[in-house]
């Protein structure tokens, strides 16, 4: 097992079962982390290797975590009317230039867009085949591809988290850090103050990005309180995390 941080100023995980909507995940999901190894390995079709698809992974969010929702319109297929504005520059064409790249025929509609701000989390692997190979990479920060968080334009930070021990126990009532599966909804201790979110993604994809592998979770604004539960006890830089994989 082994641990790394990731961080930055924006963030944006689009759930894939969204088409026209950009509503942003609060956490990356597996997929989504399982791009980033194969960007700091540099391996560019890591969806057709199963190793991208049969690790365990588990999440904690650092910071609260934070939204912006706004609409964007978009250029209505600009790159065919390249040539047409560049005519009219030309021609000095004042009426059509104002026009700019927008199709009257086919109004611009806005997009809902979400960012998270100033995202943080602690993402722990399992049962990953290049997890020597990868440790080394993570140590000397180096990525192989552009290290991003969910958009291109959302460059990211990571970093090596040490792990000093790990322990898997059957606790009475503990606060868990990471999410809990849909599956663990009984042993939930639903505790006031805490506001719960289920949340489904996609945890493995075909060689066309099709996903073929879900999972079901349950996430807290603040650490979820279980009992009688199977939980990872992971120790990070001395600090003790609980954790669930999937």
């Amino acid at each position: 097992m082994f641990a790394f941080e990731i961080w930055g100023k924006f963030a944006s995980f689009r759930d894939p079962l969204t088409i026209s909507q950009n509503i942003s995940l609060p956490i990356p999901p597996k997929t989504t982390v399982a791009g980033m190894m194969a960007s700091v390995l540099g391996i560019e079709e890591c969806f057709e290797d199963e190793a991208f698809k049969e690790f365990e992974y588990s999440i904690v969010a650092l910071e609260s975590i934070r939204k912006k929702s706004f609409s964007q319109n978009y250029i209505n297929d600009y790159t065919s009317k390249v040539q047409t504005h560049l005519n009219n520059l030309k021609k000095e064409d004042y009426e059509k230039i104002g026009s700019g790249f927008r199709d009257n025929k086919s109004p611009q509609k806005p997009i809902n867009r979400e960012l998270l701000l100033n995202p943080n989390y602690l993402i722990l692997i399992n049962n990953f085949k290049y997890e020597e190979k990868i440790i080394t990479y993570l140590k000397e920060r180096i990525s192989k591809f552009p290290f991003y968080l969910g958009n291109s334009e959302f460059a990211g930070n990571f970093q090596l988290r040490k792990i000093e021990e790990i322990k898997e126990s059957i606790e009475n009532e503990i606060d868990v850090n990471s999410f809990v599966l849909e599956k663990d909804l009984e042993n939930i201790i639903f505790t006031e103050g805490v506001r719960y979110s289920k949340l489904s993604f996609a945890t493995a994809l075909d060689n066309n990005r099709t996903p073929i592998g879900f999972a079901n979770i349950i996430m807290g604004n603040n650490p979820i309180r279980v009992k009688n539960l199977k939980i990872n006890r992971v120790v990070v830089d001395n600090k003790i995390y609980y954790c669930r994989f999937v």
